[in-house]
């Protein structure tokens, strides 16, 4: 008797659950129906292909390394191996993903690097059109309405950010993850390892599958399906080994400035990033957009979402809620700024990776409203959204090409490089810097380290103090400082730098911070570089970093 109570007692629970999304618990797997062939799904990705190049199509024409890319990823491939900086976790969390195609780019030439890590990151962004398609998404809507959502998610404005590059390639391989959490069960092999394989990358990618794994939990509970309890137990691992990174690596990692976040610039952001932006494109920024007018429209927009959660079908509505969870979490701790208040900096930030997923989101839920909801009204107030979406989509469809910093010739100059000697090479955005070391046969990998003081430009005079900190997979028997490449002083590094042991746990080097003085007395006034060099136990002996300085008169 007790258990057929407690057995009443869940199914009651179940059924209150379940009306209150509004879903038929009695049907495990609803399909609307519609999938394209193999024929046709290859058609579909060399036009998408096409469509996603010919938004920044110097992308292949004149590939370039994009921010993180050429300023951690690649040198960290480089210089540590490709094994090594697996571990290393950035800005509070891993990044396998970009980790991965960075060590896939050594096995082409420097010069070709750039055009392979844009090329994956191009497909990626494909790939969630070609799994809309197909029958894995079938229980989402008919082929049609998906259809309509796949040229909504190719042409979406405001995301130049996440444009043709892997810089930011988790992000679209975070919507292929929820795509697959949400989709139809697989019934083959290769379609389960594709799945693990995605979901597993996307969560040591970022904290993604923190924010999934309750969505995959409810979608659980309405199915009852046994796979999905496998998409549990992958979500839950790598949960918790991103929650680790996050707790014993963020607060030193990542900016602590606050956020400067009032209740009216939330409006802004949501009436003017998401919502606008999702219409109307970049110039729906609010920089320069009223506060009543924002207010208006973070009100309607979200009476749009608000409908679809009430309406749709079970696997939009957690699509909904795991785009705009995202982007709470993403307000709550985001990085755009190392000095200024991060909501201040993100209101005048248009097209960046935040406002991707709610943008989707609100745009997918103006495609279910204008097919699938019964309400004429409903269906002709979303359709004008659309009708001012055309103007977004003209406005950003092609992005401003990078800076041309002419990388080839770079590429040659580091080619022709010495070994142990720095290359510096510019990428964008402007002001970012690559720093590569070229290898000598007596380096498997390289030191890595920054020169803290002098900063870089600074006006000196007289005896300089130098400082910083070097980190290697061998232990480091010196740093040797160079003026202008003639040796000026040597020191053993015998400083503690806690700030540095979290980014690097597997570095043979226990204290990595060091300081010494240099004379700059006998230099001419005008500018001159401070290089630093670490000679490793195993005899590697190279440069990790130059800086510029400007001699007094």
């Amino acid at each position: 008797m007790p258990q057929k109570l407690e057995s009443e007692k869940k199914e009651h629970a179940r059924a209150s659950l379940a009306n209150a999304f509004a879903v038929n618990t009695s049907t495990t797997n609803i399909t609307p129906g519609g999938a394209i062939g193999w024929k046709l799904q290859l058609f579909v990705f060399a036009i998408a292909f096409l469509a996603v190049v010919s938004r920044r199509p110097d992308a292949l024409t004149n590939p370039q390394f994009f921010g993180e890319d050429g300023a951690v990823w690649y040198p960290d491939a480089y210089m540590l191996g490709w094994f090594s900086p697996l571990f290393h976790s950035l800005n509070g969390y891993f990044q396998t993903l970009p980790r991965l195609v960075s060590a896939l780019a050594l096995l082409v030439p420097l010069r070709s690097a750039p055009l392979l890590m844009n090329l994956i990151g191009i497909t990626l962004q494909v790939l969630p059109v070609n799994i809309l398609l197909s029958s894995r998404c079938q229980n989402w809507a008919p082929i049609s309405v998906r259809a309509f959502m796949a040229l909504v998610y190719i042409a979406l404005p405001n995301t130049r950010e996440l444009d043709a590059a892997i810089e930011e390639g988790q992000w679209h391989l975070a919507l292929l993850a929820c795509m697959l959490v949400l989709g139809c069960v697989p019934r083959t092999v290769l379609w389960r390892t594709f799945d693990f394989s995605v979901i597993l990358l996307s969560g040591l990618s970022g904290p993604f599958s923190i924010v999934m794994l309750p969505i995959a939990a409810i979608f659980w509970w309405f199915r009852r399906e046994r796979w999905r309890l496998v998409v549990i137990g992958i979500l839950a691992v790598t949960a918790v080994i991103q929650l680790s990174a996050i707790l014993h690596t963020a607060a030193a990692t990542r900016p602590q400035v606050g956020l400067g976040a009032p209740p009216g610039l939330f409006l802004k952001l949501l009436g003017g990033q998401v919502y606008l932006g999702a219409l109307i494109g970049e110039s729906g920024s609010p920089a320069q957009k009223g506060e009543v007018l924002l207010a208006i429209v973070a009100i309607l927009g979200t009476a749009v979402v608000v409908y679809c959660l009430l309406k749709a079908r079970l696997e939009i509505k957690l699509f909904v809620c795991f785009a705009f969870l995202l982007f709470v979490a993403s307000l709550k701790n985001p990085m755009v700024s190392m000095t200024v208040p991060q909501w201040q900096v993100l209101r005048d930030a248009p097209g960046i990776r935040y406002w991707f997923f709610p943008m989707l989101g609100f745009a997918w839920a103006l495609v279910w409203c204008v097919t699938s909801s019964r309400s004429l009204f409903v269906q002709i107030a979303a359709g004008i959204g659309f009708f001012a979406m055309i103007v977004g989509v003209a406005h950003d469809w092609e992005y401003p090409a990078f800076t041309d910093f002419h990388f080839p010739e770079y590429a040659r100059q580091f080619a022709a490089a010495a070994p142990g000697n720095v290359v510096i090479i510019p990428i964008f955005p402007d002001g970012w810097v690559m720093r590569l070391t070229k290898k000598e046969s007596a380096c498997s990998t390289l030191p890595v380290g920054h020169i803290d003081a002098p900063a870089s430009g600074a006006r000196v005079s007289g005896v300089v103090p130098v400082a910083g900190w070097v980190t290697a997979a061998e232990p480091v028997q010196h740093v040797s400082v160079f003026l202008d490449r003639v040796f000026a002083q040597s020191v053993k590094p015998n400083m503690a730098r806690p700030d540095v042991d979290g980014a690097y746990p597997q570095s043979a080097v226990t204290l990595k911070g060091w300081s010494t003085v240099v004379d700059t007395s006998r230099l001419a006034p005008g500018r001159h570089e401070i290089e630093a060099r670490a000679l490793q136990s195993g005899g590697c002996d190279a440069d990790f970093d130059i800086v510029t300085i400007e001699k007094s008169k």
